[in-house]
Parts: C-alpha cells; structure tokens; sequence
C-alpha cells in the first residue's frame, strides 16, 4: 500500500518503508512527512535518503506528497527523515521588500521568481493592494500571508498558497459541494469535545490614541450580559480609522466574542487520504449534538501496512487568524 521514492536525474529508487506520517495545519506552511525506512537487513542494503534528496510518497497509487528531505536520524538498520514541500522555502527565506499597486499573485510571481521557486497556477486575485511595505527581515510566507489577508478584507475571497509536484501554486480556497462525512460508530473512532466561556466577552471595548486623545467604542451582548454577567474584552487599535469605523469594528469583534465557545479537537478516526488541512468536512456526533461543517484546521496521517488513521482537529469558520506562525 505504501510506495515511497526517492527521486533521482535519472531514475525512482523505492525505499524500504515501515511507516509514514503526513501532516499540515491551515494557514501555515508547509506540509511534511515523517517516515521511517529500513536501510540494513542482515546483508543486505538499501536505498537511503540524504539531505536535499526529493522524495515522493503514494498511498493506493496515489501521490499524496512530494518534497525535500531537510533532516535525518540515521541508525544502524533504519532511518528516520523529515521532508517538507516547497512552501518550505518560503518559511526558511526572509527579505525585505517594496511593493506598489501589485496584486497578491504579482507579489507571489515576484518573490518565486526571486528566490527560484518552481511555480504552478497562479490565480490572479483581482484586487491592486495600493501599498505593502517591510523594512525589516520578513520570511516570504508572512509577506505572501500579508498580500492575501488583506485581499480578502477587500474581496472576501480567501486564497490557498500550495505545493504541487515541487511547484508552489496559489489557488481560490478549496470549498467542495460534496464534501467527506465523519460519524461515529462508521468512521470516528475517538474525539474530544469541550464547552467554555473562558474566552467569551459580553462587552467588547476598542481605544484609538489620536493626537493625545483617546478615541472608544463599546458594543455589548445584553442576553449574554444576563446570563454570564459583565466579561469585558478590550483590544487598542493602531489603524488609522475614523469613529464610525471603532464602533463597527467593535460591534464585529462582539460577535465573534459572544456566545459559549465549543472546541472540536483531536477527532480519531479510519484515513480519508483526500482530507487534510484547509477542507471542509461534515461531521455527525449526535451524542454531542453535533451535526454540521467544519474546517479542518490540523491534520496527520499515519501509514503502516495496509492501515491508514488520521487526527484533525477542526473549527467551525475558516476565519483568517490574526497573525502567523510558521
């Protein structure tokens, strides 16, 4: 069930493998493999990987991963090694960097073209961001991440950087009719459900400094503010905005900090090789009440033999994080 290759100039040289992991979490670059190889039995050798070697893997004939060995742990009959794809290059790459009414796909073509970055498809995104400037060391994710965040402030269209046969492409955010269906007692096998107020606020409060003045707004959740009482959220703004702008920011930031917050993680259940980080998924967990979409906002596969497992944690909207990790 397992092929796992590493890629030479001239020929696909089949490792002896006793296992792979997959994995990826949305938003952040990029996807990586952990697999474990026999490289000594007995006598006899086999192949092994080095460092910058491309390695690809296939479950059911399927290619689900290609990329670059960056680390190994060697020992005396296996080896250990991590590959990532080619958002890696993005990660481990800073600069700094001007742009002036470009696109979010020109700001892409400008960077792969710099850094020799194989490219894909590239969509064009539409919207000319008037200026994007970072006078400091920025890795080229965060710059890319940047461009696309604020298209989508102006848009509402999300885009999906991804790696592609060691080519990085950008594509309209993945979001099928028909999607995957996961339910326990057919294809869940364990999962973790909780409920908390912990990070609700009934009161969201924003400031704005303005030539030593200072600027508020407030919007609040009265049916909240009855059951849970007062939990103030208050957040300082630093854009340039004007009062109009605070009280509509606040009362945005108000819903989305109403309510009871319930956190679906650490779902077990039979692989779905298709499924990873970013895609939506249909999940069924009546004893919970749960039955609705999510994003899949974690995923890792495992592969031994014939058998395929995965976990994922999942979030209700494909919300833009504020910030970016990689």
């Amino acid at each position: 069930m397992i092929e796992l290759f590493v890629i030479t100039e001239t020929e696909w040289r089949e490792l002896v493998t006793e296992s792979v992991s997959l994995e990826g979490q949305r938003y952040k670059a990029p996807r990586s493999i952990q697999a474990t190889i026999v490289v000594k039995q007995g006598d006899q050798t086999y192949y092994s990987v080095q460092e910058g070697d491309t390695v690809l893997f296939k479950w059911k004939g399927k290619e689900l991963f290609r990329g670059i060995v960056f680390s190994r742990i060697p020992d005396e009959h296996t080896l250990v090694f991590t590959a990532y794809d080619m958002l890696q290059y993005l990660v481990k790459n800073k600069d700094v960097y001007v742009f002036s009414n470009k696109r979010a796909d020109q700001i892409v073509r400008r960077i792969t073209n710099d850094f020799q970055i194989p490219k894909t498809s590239i969509a064009n995104t539409g919207y000319t961001i008037k200026s994007l400037v970072f006078k400091d060391d920025t890795s080229l994710y965060d710059i890319i991440f940047k461009a696309l965040k604020e298209t989508k402030k102006q848009t509402g269209k999300n885009y999906q950087l991804y790696s592609s046969k060691e080519k990085l492409g950008l594509r309209a955010w993945p979001d099928p009719s028909e999607i995957w269906v996961l339910e326990t007692g057919v294809n869940i096998t364990d999962y973790q459900y909780s409920t908390s107020i912990n990070d609700t606020a009934t009161r969201v409060k924003m400031r704005r400094q303005k030539d030593n003045k200072t600027y508020t707004a407030t919007a609040s959740d009265s049916s909240g503010m009855k059951k849970y009482g007062v939990l103030q959220y208050v957040e300082t703004v630093s854009d340039n905005i004007n009062q109009a702008q605070l009280q509509q920011r606040a009362k945005v930031r108000q819903s989305q900090k109403k309510g009871v917050k319930k956190e679906l993680k650490s779902i077990q259940a039979l692989g779905i090789p298709d499924l990873q980080s970013g895609m939506p998924v249909y999940i069924s967990i009546p004893e919970a009440g749960i039955k609705q979409k999510y994003w899949v906002d974690k995923d890792k596969h495992e592969f031994k033999g014939s058998k395929h497992t995965m976990t994922i944690d999942v979030v209700s909207k494909n919300n833009t994080p504020a910030g970016v990790s990689s």
